[in-house]
């Protein structure tokens, strides 16, 4: 994802200062995408170069003046430009399959272990994003948007988080089924250890 484009964007929708474009991420996109402030100000100084967004400064009194940033005609171009060009698959990037691609390294118990414990991380995100992720998208809507169908959309998004956590999840649960299955089945049964005893009685 582009933090530029992600800045016009945001900046599609009202003016802000560089602190607000950073509580709007946090706030909104936080689910797909974060930015920081060391991130944000560079990016906006080159947005400005490029004339895809205007400063304007706001003298306050006994307080730090505020530079807020809006999208210029060009800015909104460059915007519709990239959204409608094609976005290739996004790469898969998780190190925790990492660790289950050597996971023959240990025993399936604690293999287990691990993969319980990522099952029980994923069903908290699940929760949080369905809870508190969402909660901030609807207050992020009345804030800054006056109806309109951008909300509509920022809810898609959150939707697809919580659909590829629940997949984890699955992924998890079958995976655990399938290590307990293959452990049983490496299990000697009672049959071959009694020509075992007896063998050994022999000698």
């Amino acid at each position: 994802m582009s933090l530029k484009h992600a800045l016009l964007g945001i900046l599609s929708y009202t003016p802000m200062t560089g602190y607000e474009l950073k509580q709007f991420f946090d706030s909104s996109v936080q689910h797909f995408w974060n930015a920081e402030l060391s991130q944000i100000y560079p990016t906006l100084k080159s947005l400005e170069e490029q004339r895809f967004v205007d400063k304007h400064v706001e003298v306050q009194q006994n307080r730090p003046n505020r530079k807020v940033y809006e999208i210029t005609d060009r800015g909104r171009d460059e915007l519709a430009r990239w959204v409608r060009e094609p976005a290739p698959p996004a790469d898969m990037r998780d190190p925790f399959l990492i660790k289950i691609f050597f996971g023959s390294e240990l025993p399936v118990e604690d293999v287990l272990i691990v993969l319980r414990r990522q099952l029980e991380e994923q069903q908290k995100m699940v929760a949080f994003s369905e809870t508190v992720l969402r909660g901030r998208i609807e207050h992020a809507s009345k804030e800054h948007l006056e109806g309109g169908r951008a909300p509509t959309f920022w809810a898609l998004t959150l939707d697809m988080a919580i659909a590829y956590r629940k997949a984890y999840i699955d992924w998890c649960e079958r995976s655990m089924q399938l290590l307990e299955a293959a452990a049983l089945d490496e299990e000697p049964s009672d049959d071959a250890a009694v020509p075992a005893a007896e063998a050994a009685a022999q000698d």
